[in-house]
C-alpha cells in the first residue's frame, strides 16, 4: 500500500492534539506518578517530547533542504537520558512542554505541507536508523507523540487504579 505524503503530513500535524487530549485535566500528582520504577513520569515524557521536537524538526529541515535522491545529510543522534538529566526533566511543566512541542511541530508541518510530492523522496542518513526518505522520516516522527500519548494515558490509568 502506497502512503500518500499528504496523509503522513496530516498525521504528523495531529501530534499536539493527541498529547493535549492525553494531558487534559492532569494534576501535579498524576504528572509525578511513576508506575514502574526506573521509567519516566509524565513530566519527563513531555519534556522529552518538547526537546526531541527541536532535533526532529532540524532533521526534517536537513532532509528538505539538503537531501537528494541518492545522497543525503547525516542526521545526528542525541542521548535522551543525558538531555533528561541536564535539563531537569523531573521538574518540567507538562503543559508548558506541550506548548513548546505544539509550536515546533506545527512550524515544521507547515513547511512539509508546502513541499511537492517528489520532495518526499529525498533521503537522510541516520547512523542508528539508516537511510530513509523524507516520507519515511515524517512517518517515524509522527509516531513519536502517538506512542507517548498512549504511554501518558496508560500512566494516568495506573495512577487512578493505585
Amino acid at each position: 500500500m502506497k502512503v500518500d505524503h499528504e496523509e503522513v503530513v496530516l498525521r504528523y500535524r495531529r501530534g499536539p492534539d493527541l498529547l493535549a487530549k492525553a494531558l487534559a485535566g492532569i494534576s501535579n500528582e498524576e504528572a509525578d506518578f511513576v508506575p514502574v520504577p526506573g521509567k519516566w513520569n509524565i513530566r519527563q515524557i513531555m519534556a522529552h517530547l518538547a526537546d526531541s521536537e527541536y532535533a526532529l524538526g532540524m532533521r526534517a529541515r536537513q532532509v528538505m533542504a539538503e537531501g537528494g535522491l541518492t545522497t543525503g545529510p547525516t542526521l545526528i543522534p542525541f542521548d535522551h537520558e543525558a538531555w533528561a538529566e541536564a535539563f531537569d526533566y523531573k521538574s518540567a511543566d507538562p503543559v508548558a512542554a506541550l506548548e513548546v512541542f505544539r509550536v515546533l511541530r506545527l512550524a515544521t508541518a507547515d513547511l512539509l505541507a508546502k513541499l511537492p510530492a517528489e520532495a518526499f523522496q529525498r533521503i537522510g542518513v541516520h547512523p542508528e536508523r539508516g537511510t530513509k526518505t523524507l516520507l519515511e522520516w515524517v512517518g517515524i516522527f509522527a509516531s513519536h507523540p502517538e506512542s507517548h500519548a498512549a504511554q501518558i494515558t496508560s500512566i494516568r490509568k495506573a495512577w487512578r487504579a493505585k
